[in-house]
């Protein structure tokens, strides 16, 4: 529905929409003029990629002030005020046959104009076409939709194939196939960088297709048409000899022949005199024709090359690197698609939005699904039997996407998704607290396995080859969980629960028909194993064989990170180092100092006074790993080991005059608060037990300590009462809230919390005792934690759910008064790999100046995965 105002502009009616919003038409009722509006969906508000391309593009409109480039008036909220242009599309005017020479070389000279005056600014258009220029009714042209355009360097956002044919492949830098196909340059549709002389190449084809009224490349789809642009020499007989010499200096392939400037158009256009068009026949069909050709003549070419690239019968192993500024999500899982061809993987792009990503092992490159926003820790990834859709969970939906781009769409509400399998025949296996069959089409799962004796769930089937039966994971503690096999001629109650493997996570099915050999592989610890499993009586057989050493797996919730394809192809991810080195950062991100040697920390906190640092260290040498708190010296890098319990010590907060830690001890029995001088003197003293106690966070300058029990914010008091006791008290109402903190004067608390269905920061009066009356949520765009009050309480600085350092002003007042939260710069992306909540990787001097942050030190399996091609040869040897 059509809102009826935006600020002091009164919308009257709807103009149209397209890959960012919808456009109205609205009266500006202070000005009183027309304008037009650009509106941004509200769920497209709520994305950071979408988001970023509206802000681009205003940025981009306010910096040219030209009369052939349609202005920006201003920004509200999530609308973009701009000039209102009446009058038809340049493409809406072709349709009507070939414009006359003599008016078709004045829009050429005007668009000319305009496109100079862009490139003049640094900024490239990127997506020029007929349907991007407006001619008013007094026959001036307009330059519209600089969403795509690319100013003062690499454009390194993402978008959409919301529009097409607008086209998007990749996201960032090279690799990116971006803007509409038949106005491509080559360049631009091989996803190479691209500078002005890609608009010069859209000028040129323009004005062909002006004076002949056809597309200069065309085709049924846009591969044809992407052939004919990147293959065939544009034909120039059906225009006028005099513009023939301009349109080949616009037209060449290679961007260093083609003209540098439009301004050099702009000359050749004047010397060239007035003539009518060239006589001929259309040649659309025929160039469709070859077109499309060509492009099955590329395709089979391309069959027989990968046939005579294949790999030899021994087995190969290589690493897959990821693209710069690209890096895997928290659990950044992977698939290997049925053919062995491409691996789908989930990791975070340049931009910091995480995505489902898509590499060919016969490609250089990898590109993501522009639609396929994923949370941090997408709970599977799996590809549909014909491999054109991947499948997801994601949230509470079970989604797929089609690997050539395209929307989202969502399959099921399945709550929560952990696992699933796509078997022929469109059946799909999901999960809830057992496996359900999943209708392809939406409506109710049907159960097919009961959870019994004491299981918690059952999680990733996976079919075997038969395409009736399926393995999945019987989920019980650690250490006891088992795979079962299920049938979906049986019901739920007749299941068989006999267990033929004891693992810990998922295990993956390989089917050789050539072989007609089933192998089962699976972890033990580190170690991936493979072993034959006989179909007829639907055990394992034979010992197993090791694949690989040292593979990634997580406990919670039970994933291993490897895939394997019926082809012979594995894809896994092995065991990166955890090293970290403290970096302090200015508040404009800028990098200023580097204190001690690189070690596997997992958490910094600054003291108040700004010389020491408190961080957990985490020992992995010991089994079950050990954590234990170290003070570093700032000034000379010295580390100082702090805490010596064969527990997890973690979670250390230091008192208001930087003399004392108190920090948490976790052990079997549950939690303990403890305390002790950082100067080593005395001996620790235990404050509060709790077997729900968790999240200690903060020591107030009155004398608390703020920590979650059952999952509520209490303020436990340092001091005991007469009685030798410590009663916590509990300071937020909300169920839910964490990660709370105390403004230096007591006044106000902070803390996360979801209870709007996303983590918010929020404000509440901090009244130990007494009902706080009044909150405010601070967040606009969710939160990532590290919410830090600067000395003298007029900034509260936290990490925004996009991933940025925001600060907000605070004003003194009876109730809490804040401005809008105003960017210092991006959360380095490396730290988002490693925890939902990147504030813990992080701390902040007690004057917001200095970011204390925990920078990983890069070994090369944080960012390859591992492939190995006929992997089952190996067994054989």
């Amino acid at each position: 529905m059509a809102p009826e105002s935006i600020a002091h502009y009164r919308i009257s009616s709807k103009l149209g929409e397209g890959a960012m919003g919808e456009v109205y038409r609205a009266i500006d009722s202070k000005l009183g003029r027309e304008v037009a509006i650009k509106l941004i969906p509200e769920d497209f508000a709520k994305d950071a990629t979408r988001m970023a391309r509206f802000t681009r593009e205003a940025q981009v409109l306010a910096s040219l002030n030209h009369p052939n480039i349609a202005a920006i008036y201003g920004v509200e909220d999530r609308a973009l005020i701009m000039e209102l242009v009446e009058g038809e599309t340049l493409a809406e005017r072709i349709k009507n046959g070939p414009i006359p020479f003599d008016e078709a070389l004045e829009f050429a000279r005007q668009i000319a104009d305009g496109l100079s005056a862009a490139h003049d600014k640094g900024v490239v258009h990127r997506d020029l076409k007929p349907a991007n220029i407006k001619i008013t009714p007094g026959g001036t042209i307009k330059l519209l939709d600089f969403g795509l355009a690319k100013a003062d360097g690499p454009w390194t956002s993402a978008t959409s194939i919301d529009d097409a044919p607008t086209l998007t492949v990749a996201s960032t830098g090279q690799g990116v196939i971006l803007g509409t196909a038949a106005y491509m340059a080559p360049e631009q549709a091989r996803g190479r960088n691209v500078d002005k002389r890609a608009d010069i190449w859209a000028y040129g084809v323009i004005i062909y297709e002006m004076l002949t009224g056809s597309q200069m490349f065309a085709g049924d789809t846009v591969t044809d048409v992407l052939a004919s642009v990147v293959r065939l020499d544009p034909d120039l007989a059906r225009v006028p000899a005099s513009v023939r010499p301009m349109l080949r200096r616009c037209l060449e392939k290679d961007p260093k022949k083609r003209l540098r400037d439009v301004g050099d158009a702009l000359l050749l256009l004047d010397a060239a005199p007035a003539a009518a068009a060239a006589p001929g026949k259309r040649l659309t069909w025929a160039l469709a024709g070859l077109a499309a050709l060509l492009a099955i003549g590329l395709a089979a070419l391309s069959y027989a090359h990968f046939r005579a690239t294949q790999p030899p019968a021994d087995v190969v192993r290589f690493q897959m690197g990821l693209p710069d500024k690209v890096s895997f999500t928290q659990n950044g899982i992977s698939a290997i698609s049925p053919d062995g061809r491409k691996i789908a993987f989930a990791a975070y792009g340049a931009d910091g939005m995480p995505r489902i990503w898509i590499r060919p092992l016969d490609s250089s490159t990898a590109a993501p699904l522009e639609d396929a926003l994923i949370g941090q820790q997408p709970l599977f990834i799996i590809w549909s039997p014909d491999g054109r859709y991947i499948g997801f969970g994601q949230g509470r939906k079970f989604q797929k996407i089609d690997v050539t781009g395209g929307p989202v769409q969502s399959v099921s509400d399945i709550t929560p998704v952990i696992g699933a399998a796509w078997g022929e025949r469109g059946i799909l296996l999901g999960t809830t607290t057992g496996i359900v069959n999943v209708p392809p089409s939406g409506g109710t799962a049907r159960p097919v396995t009961k959870l019994s004796g004491g299981e918690s769930s059952h999680a990733y089937p996976v079919f075997l080859p038969d395409g009736r039966h399926f393995l999945y994971l019987r989920g019980v503690p650690p250490g006891k969980r088992t795979i079962g096999v299920g049938d979906l001629d049986s019901a739920p109650e007749a299941q068989s629960t006999a267990a033929i493997l004891t693992t810990d996570t998922q295990v993956a099915v390989s089917h050789s028909s050539r072989e007609a050999s089933t192998k089962v592989l699976f972890l033990r610890d580190t170690t991936l194993l493979a072993q034959d499993f006989d179909m007829q009586s639907l055990k394992l057989i034979g010992e197993p064989a090791t694949l690989a050493e040292q593979v990634v797996s997580a406990t919670f919730p039970a994933i291993g990170y490897f895939s394997a394809s019926n082809t012979g192809t594995l894809v896994y991810r092995t065991i990166p180092g955890n090293r970290r080195q403290l970096t302090w950062l200015n508040r404009e991100g800028q990098v200023v100092g580097t204190p001690g040697e690189p070690r596997p920390y997992s958490l910094v906190k600054v003291s108040p006074d700004g010389t020491k640092a408190a961080v957990v260290q985490t020992d992995t040498r010991q089994q079950p790993a050990n954590a234990d708190i170290w003070i570093v010296d700032l000034k000379s890098g010295e580390s100082t080991r702090f805490t010596f319990d064969p527990g997890e010590d973690a979670q250390p907060v230091w008192s208001p005059d930087s003399k004392w830690l108190a920090w948490m001890s976790t052990h079997k029995e549950g939690s303990r608060i403890l305390r002790k001088a950082v100067d080593g003197s005395g001996t620790e003293e235990e404050l509060y037990s709790s077997p729900n106690a968790s999240n200690l966070t903060d020591w107030t300058r009155n004398g608390y300590l703020i920590l979650t029990i059952t999952r509520n914010v209490h303020a436990l008091p340092v001091v005991a009462d007469a009685t030798g006791k410590r009663t916590p008290i509990q300071v937020v109402e909300t169920p839910g809230a964490f990660a709370a903190y105390v403004s230096p004067d007591g006044r106000w608390i902070t803390y996360m919390s979801s209870e709007t269905g996303r983590r918010e920061l929020f404000v509440q009066p901090f009244a130990p005792g007494n009902k706080s009356t009044g909150k405010w949520l601070v967040s606009t765009m969710g939160t990532m934690g590290m919410a830090r009050w600067r000395a003298d309480n007029k900034e509260l600085m936290f990490v925004d759910g996009m991933g940025s350092i925001v600060t907000v002003n605070v004003t003194p007042a009876a109730a809490f008064q804040f401005s809008a939260p105003r960017k210092l710069f991006q959360f380095p992306l490396e730290l988002f790999e490693f925890t939902q909540n990147p504030g813990t990787f992080a701390d902040v001097t007690r004057d917001n100046e200095r970011f204390l942050m925990m920078m990983p030190v890069i070994d090369n399996a944080q960012r390859e995965l591992s492939v190995v091609m006929n992997w089952q040869n190996s067994l054989k040897k």
